[in-house]
């Protein structure tokens, strides 16, 4: 929460931030499906109950919930940062959403997954929403596959799966290409990873306004060697290097 703080406090115009399901639906902010306790015990988000969270310590202990996030962004002055909610589990879209509502935050928000059961739940929800799908654009490598559960889009298609409900999984899709058919026609965004991105991807993209960002920059100076190459609208990195780059050059 401190560095939320001090990010707002700065002023920046955009936030990221993971949301992943207790295993009694307490939404709390956290990339991976496990974590480890003090002990170095790994337990998956989905199994844990968030009034264990604090005995249980190590990672859990830095895992603020939704509602203490949404209610320190709401509280402070910089009222134009943007916040891309991206969503790690699926089937509790309408509790996000009306927790997003309470705070008055819907305006400012950005609905991103790799899973297209949130996005067009959230859809339905509400029409006007923002959307982003996060996807592979090429085979994923073997080592992702490893890790991550790949489900194929059908000529770019991704139909609205039968299930509804995802819970502790780590899982995407792999588009072949651009995106196509209902799920392009509700996304407002796509966020593809940076080693996969091309100019022709791009401008498919921005043929019907769909804007595109990319996964995950290293350095400042491939920022803009790639924004210079593929002409996409938003860059993402978890690395400190890149900012601390920008900085330097204000």
């Amino acid at each position: 929460m401190a560095g939320l703080i001090s990010a707002l406090d700065f002023g920046v115009k955009q936030i990221e931030f993971d949301i992943r399901l207790t295993r009694c639906g307490t939404p709390i902010i956290t990339h991976d499906e496990s974590a480890h306790d003090y002990r170095g015990h790994v337990h998956k988000i989905c199994e844990i109950m968030a009034k264990d969270m604090p005995a249980l310590g190590g990672d859990f202990a830095r895992m603020p919930s939704a509602r203490d996030l949404f209610a320190a962004i709401a509280s402070h002055e910089n009222s134009g940062c943007l916040l891309l909610i991206d969503v790690k589990d699926a089937g509790f879209e309408k509790m996000l959403y009306a927790l997003c509502a309470e705070y008055r935050l819907r305006e400012r928000s950005i609905w991103v997954s790799w899973l297209p059961e949130v996005l067009y739940a959230v859809h339905e929800i509400d029409p006007k929403a923002r959307t982003c799908l996060s996807h592979w654009c090429q085979s994923p490598t073997l080592s992702t596959r490893a890790v991550h559960k790949v489900y194929a889009a059908k000529l770019g298609h991704i139909e609205r799966p039968d299930r509804h409900y995802v819970h502790g999984e780590r899982s995407g899709w792999f588009v072949d290409g651009p995106l196509r058919g209902r799920l392009r026609e509700i996304v407002d965004w796509v966020c593809v990873p940076a080693g996969q991105i091309s100019a022709a991807l791009v401008e498919n993209y921005h043929t019907d306004g769909t804007q595109v960002s990319a996964f995950s920059y290293t350095s400042l100076d491939a920022m803009n060697l790639a924004e210079q190459r593929y002409g996409h609208d938003a860059f993402f990195s978890d690395a400190k290097a890149p900012y601390e780059s920008a900085l330097i050059n204000i």
